[in-house]
């Protein structure tokens, strides 16, 4: 590593990135090649998300992209199992004869993307639907090769925080679940990713725990919870519904108490 104070810097705009010449104080002048910009082209016009190890992002109204560096994943043992269910799900994807998995495509067809553009002419892929109706059923202990099925529409529904109950490792949420008419109320599943946190502190979203609501009476949904050692504390709570027909999942709500 070169140790030196920094003395001066200076950004100069090219044609496909931002460099910046760095004036150390030993007098000499290096170069450090950074934000690589995306150009559009008439194929091309704008990008999202990760391919291979190349990932794009916005900044400023503008399109970069930069290299994810390798490192081993090391996660939790429910993260482990999670990443082993995920594993699963492609190689069934992979297995699925290809009638079936054009069937999947033209039902992805009429389901919206999570991501942008968000409008009526862009969709997910059926891949994507399968691996997401896989994940939902193996939330719910069942977990095995969907079936190509239409989506749903998914009743609306609010969630409101009754009393958060702090034990000695476990904290327990009691929530009113209130749900628009729907003929069968117990095919739709509660699944949740919450954090407590002390009172008027706001939510980090890579603390979330996920977690499965479990009906208790009327319309009451409980959740258990880690607790973090907290007395006094707020619940910060993502939420969306598993339909335990099809697998599928809804968009993500938010509620805080």
């Amino acid at each position: 590593m070169y140790n030196a104070f920094l003395n001066e810097t200076k950004v100069l705009k090219k044609k496909n990135s931002i460099n910046i010449i760095v004036y150390l104080c030993d007098s000499n002048t290096y170069t450090i090649n950074t934000m690589p910009k995306f150009h559009p082209t008439p194929i091309i016009q704008d990008c999202w998300s990760s391919i291979g190890n190349i990932t794009f992002y916005h900044r400023n109204g503008q399109c970069f992209y930069k290299r994810k560096p390798y490192t081993q994943y090391r996660g939790t043992t429910a993260q482990l199992d999670q990443a082993q269910v995920h594993h699963r799900a492609i190689l069934a994807w992979q297995q699925l004869p290809h009638a079936v998995q054009l069937q999947w495509r033209e039902l992805a067809k009429s389901v919206p993307s999570h991501r942008p553009p968000y409008d009526d002419n862009h969709h997910i892929s059926g891949y994507n639907l399968f691996v997401s109706a896989y994940h939902g059923f193996a939330q719910l202990g069942n977990e095995h090769v969907p079936e190509p099925q239409p989506f749903p529409e998914f009743p609306s529904a609010a969630l409101e925080v009754l009393e958060i109950i702090p034990g000695a490792e476990t904290a327990t949420i009691r929530c009113l679940l209130t749900l628009a008419d729907t003929v069968h109320p117990e095919r739709w599943h509660l699944s949740a990713r919450i954090q407590l946190t002390a009172p008027g502190v706001g939510c980090d979203p890579g603390k979330m725990r996920s977690c499965m609501g479990v009906r208790t009476h009327g319309n009451e949904v409980v959740f258990q919870v880690p607790n973090i050692g907290l007395i006094i504390c707020q619940a910060h709570i993502r939420y969306r519904f598993i339909d335990e027909i099809t697998g599928y999942r809804n968009n993500w709500h938010r509620v805080s108490s």
